[in-house]
């Protein structure tokens, strides 16, 4: 889906490095963001995708103020660390099946 030689050197340019095993996670994100463009595309009645599609629509949610004393950048952290370990589930278990 993606070239990977392509992807490095776009890393490269911004002074990084990529991982063998960020390809995985790379690959998924991008199917999440061109599934979202096919359903704004979808949702436009439209079977072409425009350049009018090619946006992220976020959802607003509102949450009731809660009861905790943690800074935002801990919240911040643990939220990006479960993003973090989820990715890896899912690597884990692609090399465990194959």
């Amino acid at each position: 889906m993606i070239q990977k030689t392509k992807v490095r050197q776009y890393i490269n340019s911004k002074g990084l490095s990529v991982s063998g095993d960020a390809y995985d996670s790379i690959i998924r994100l991008l199917t999440e963001v061109l599934d979202g463009v096919c359903l704004n595309t979808a949702e436009d009645g439209m079977k072409t995708v425009m350049p009018q599609h090619c946006v992220q629509k976020t959802k607003t949610v509102v949450t009731k103020e809660s009861n905790h004393n943690l800074k935002p950048q801990f919240i911040q952290w643990a939220k990006t660390t479960q993003d973090w370990c989820a990715e890896q589930a899912v690597i884990m278990s692609k090399q465990v099946k194959g």
